[in-house]
């Protein structure tokens, strides 16, 4: 195996590793978990926890044993987020929503099958731990997922779909993949989207898309309200208001320019 082959396959194999971490339910692992999950050699598995225990990238507890993710992934996760452009741009509009309806407002991206909430200003009694910015939301039953979802192409949507498990998270969540579709349809035809108790049951939610110079959707806007603070039919009457600003946030983006 040449120098390059084996330098490709240690970066590769440190990608598996974190890889088992790409879920909130998983904590910690123990060399032997991480040797079983990849069928990767167990002595491999504790060289390389070495190396990037040493490096920050993961941290050992000293109890019993187990790796979790270090703070050098923090670290470099805030470097991203404080360095997105479109952070600067749609912070000050997230703000100035939140502000005026004294709702919750968060701005969200697709990437790899997951909706990833860039950033939040709250205005709930609760706090909810899925809207945390880094965190994912369900991309079938979220307002913000919905958008994100409803303008890509078809196939897209279908590979989509079929790689996340549809389980309802309220009696009100869809989780038929055909209805899924047409309620996408109905997204793109009306140019925003809802999530009436569909995620959590005491939350109502719109979004809207935020496109690029080329027309492409690249994040969404929402606006969030318990059902206890604000009549659904009252909220309801914000879609154009937040329709608006994602307009707004497009034109920015130089969404227009050349029509």
């Amino acid at each position: 195996m040449s120098p390059k082959t084996q330098e490709y396959k240690t970066v590769k194999d440190f990608m598996r590793i974190v890889s088992l971490f790409n879920d909130f339910k998983v904590e910690a692992l123990s060399i032997t978990e991480i040797s079983k999950a990849l069928n990767m050699d167990l002595s491999k598995v504790s060289r390389m926890l070495g190396t990037l225990n040493g490096e920050g990238f993961f941290e050992r507890d000293p109890n019993d044993g187990k790796y979790r993710l270090g703070a050098e992934f923090f670290t470099l996760g805030m470097i991203y987020f404080s360095n997105i452009a479109l952070r600067k741009i749609i912070r000050p509009h997230i703000e100035q929503v939140a502000k005026e309806l004294n709702l919750t407002s968060n701005w969200a991206i697709l990437r790899n099958c997951r909706v990833i909430v860039m950033d939040r200003i709250q205005n709930l009694n609760i706090d909810l731990i899925s809207h945390r910015i880094g965190l994912n939301l369900p991309i079938y039953s979220s307002s913000l997922g919905k958008v994100l979802l409803a303008y890509l192409p078809e196939y897209e949507q279908d590979r989509i779909l079929q790689s996340v498990e549809l389980k309802p998270f309220t009696p009100k969540t869809v989780v038929d993949p055909k209805l899924i579709k047409e309620n996408l349809k109905l997204v793109v035809q009306s140019g925003c989207a809802t999530d009436e108790g569909e995620t959590h049951e005491h939350l109502n939610c719109i979004a809207a898309p935020i496109r690029n110079n080329k027309g492409e959707v690249i994040a969404a806007i929402n606006i969030t309200g318990e059902t206890s603070r604000i009549l659904a039919e009252q909220f309801f009457e914000y879609t154009d208001y937040l329709k608006e600003k994602a307009l707004f946030i497009s034109r920015q983006l130089g969404f227009g320019a050349h029509l």
